[in-house]
């Protein structure tokens, strides 16, 4: 059983979160000097997202997220959907999660630990978007 409904459900979630996570500039901005893209691939529904901190996007702006893109990341990340909650809310220690196997890195491992540190005040803003699509009961 899928931790979320359909793969356009959790696409939806992702779309919402980047249009808050934008709004933080200062993450963005760190983002930005980090020159890294991202790519996620999440399981039970499939999701490819790729966060993309290297190539400027249509109007110019560091910073784009799309799904399914042909960008080679540089770092890439699995994990099923019910991982990728807990990770986007905070809820998960990612070098424990690795070790166990729940996430499965490709790319360098130092530069993705870095990164965290860096995204760490968007961990507020995916619980704000679950709030406000009535998904509360998957709020840890």
């Amino acid at each position: 059983m899928p931790f979320y409904e359909s793969s356009e459900q959790l696409q939806e979630i992702f779309n919402k979160f980047w249009v808050l996570a934008k709004q933080d500039e200062k993450v963005m901005g760190k983002l930005a000097k980090s020159q890294v893209v991202v790519r996620f691939d999440i399981e039970q529904p499939e999701l490819h997202v790729t966060m993309n901190f290297r190539d400027p996007g249509p109007e110019g702006e560091i910073g784009t997220m799309s799904f399914d893109s042909d960008v080679e990341p540089e770092i890439a990340v699995w994990s099923n959907s019910e991982t990728t909650n807990k990770f986007w809310q905070g809820k998960l220690n990612a070098t424990i999660a690795m070790a166990k196997g729940e996430i499965r890195m490709q790319g360098s491992v130092a530069k993705a630990l870095g990164l965290l540190s860096k995204i760490k005040p968007l961990y507020k803003v995916y619980p704000d978007v679950l709030k406000e699509m009535g998904l509360d009961n998957m709020v840890l």
